[in-house]
């Protein structure tokens, strides 16, 4: 079982490398008054991050607030 979660592991490093090698152009971000030139695997994963933490954060509100 444990040799079958390491080449999963493995083979999600594979996909996630490959991912981020075809999306390395630049592009524009624009914010109200701030702008910048990122790479679009760096806005896709930044953007996950960020969407990942809000619902955790959001599951930790409804846990304190249910209980």
């Amino acid at each position: 079982m444990n040799q079958i979660l390491v080449y999963l592991a493995i083979a999600f490093g594979i996909v996630v490398l490959i991912f981020s090698l075809q999306n390395m152009a630049a592009v524009d971000v624009t914010f109200l008054i701030w702008s910048a030139s990122i790479p679009k695997v760096l806005l896709i994963l930044g953007t996950y991050l960020l969407g990942m933490f809000s619902g955790w954060a959001l599951l930790a509100l409804f846990k304190t607030t249910v209980t």
